[in-house]
């Protein structure tokens, strides 16, 4: 009875050790991987995440803009040759 709890709490202690070094493997995993994904985002010259929000705040007050003037007729000014030349299809 003895050597069977002996050998059962071995193989715990075995499990036990087992499972902190897979802990452990597990978190050194996801630091390597982490680092590799951040090596290669770096690379890629990407945007940062404020910086698109700003340009595209930007770009969507400048589409407004460009709305609000399309929408509002411009008043043509009037030189003396346009207003001539239309005096002249009228009187022809």
């Amino acid at each position: 009875m003895v050597n069977k709890n002996k050998i059962l709490s071995d193989l715990s202690k075995i499990a036990v050790d087992a499972m902190s070094t897979f802990s452990g493997l597990k978190k050194e995993v996801e630091t390597i991987v982490f680092l590799r994904v951040n090596k290669v985002i770096n690379k890629m010259n990407l945007v940062k995440r404020d910086e698109f929000e700003v340009l595209k705040k930007m770009v969507q007050k400048l589409i407004i803009e460009s709305e609000k003037s399309n929408k509002t007729p411009k008043k043509r000014k009037t030189t003396k040759k346009t207003s001539l030349k239309k005096k002249k299809t009228k009187k022809s």
